[in-house]
């Protein structure tokens, strides 16, 4: 008997894993991710878009809150999630499929560069998004008589930079770009940073992520072919402008 119910038993697994293959992607979206992703939307959104239509998988994008994002794709055996850091406490909790951008913080500011927290905190307020590691850095670092300004959307902190509010601001360099841009503020008017660290920013998979390996190839040759038509500059320059896009370009 025992000989053979293992046969079933993996017959079933089978054709759990060949039924998964067939079944929508849900692409797991956290809200306020722009330029990077935004529903179908952003860098990775339109990214996206195209590894559908190359996976001929039809994709269902569901938006939620950045601190739940992880959760709810980790269990689900379909779940992808837009603009996900790579970093060692996340290394072994994801299948990292798509190597999308580098992601840097930096310090941005309308005069003197800063190339590191402390000195932007010695010279006055910083702003930042509140909640974020980004917030807990500077609340750590900074001193009895300094300033740190938590904002609840990055346009509130890129409209205090550009009026003179605060002395400068934390955020993701693309970020940056993208808001200065959309609010019509003119690119030369301000000056980055050193990056205060830099993470590649991925399309990942959850850990029990049907069809991972064959996904992974898929998406690295369609990538390939965005970048060598042109598409993948285009996606970048309607977002960043076409200079930020030709420092990114391979």
């Amino acid at each position: 008997m025992e000989r053979l119910l293992a046969p079933i038993g993996m017959v079933l697994v089978l054709a759990m894993g060949s039924a998964g293959a067939d079944e929508p992607l849900n692409i797991y979206v956290g809200q306020g991710q722009m330029p990077h992703a935004d529903a179908n939307r952003g860098i990775f959104g339109e990214v996206m878009q195209v590894m559908c239509a190359r996976l001929q998988r039809d994709c269902h994008y569901i938006s939620v809150p950045w601190r739940r994002v992880q959760l709810e794709a980790a269990r689900d055996p379909n779940g992808i999630v837009l603009n996900l850091g790579r970093i060692n406490e996340r290394e072994d909790d994801f299948v990292w499929l798509l190597d999308v951008v580098p992601t840097s913080y930096v310090l941005v500011s309308r005069g003197e560069r800063y190339d590191s927290l402390s000195e932007a905190l010695h010279a006055g307020p910083v702003v930042v998004m509140g909640g974020t590691p980004r917030a807990q850095e500077l609340q750590l670092l900074k001193a009895a008589d300094q300033v740190v300004v938590e904002v609840n959307e990055p346009e509130q902190a890129a409209r205090m930079l550009e009026s003179g509010r605060v002395k400068s601001w934390y955020e993701i360099d693309l970020r940056v770009h993208y808001l200065w841009r959309l609010l019509g503020y003119s690119g030369q008017s301000i000056s980055m940073g050193r990056p205060v660290s830099v993470t590649r920013s991925y399309i990942a998979g959850s850990p029990v992520l049907v069809g991972a390996s064959e996904m992974r190839r898929e998406m690295a040759q369609a990538f390939g072919s965005m970048i060598s038509d042109g598409r993948w500059h285009r996606i970048l320059a309607r977002y960043l402008g076409n200079e930020v896009a030709d420092a990114l370009q391979p």
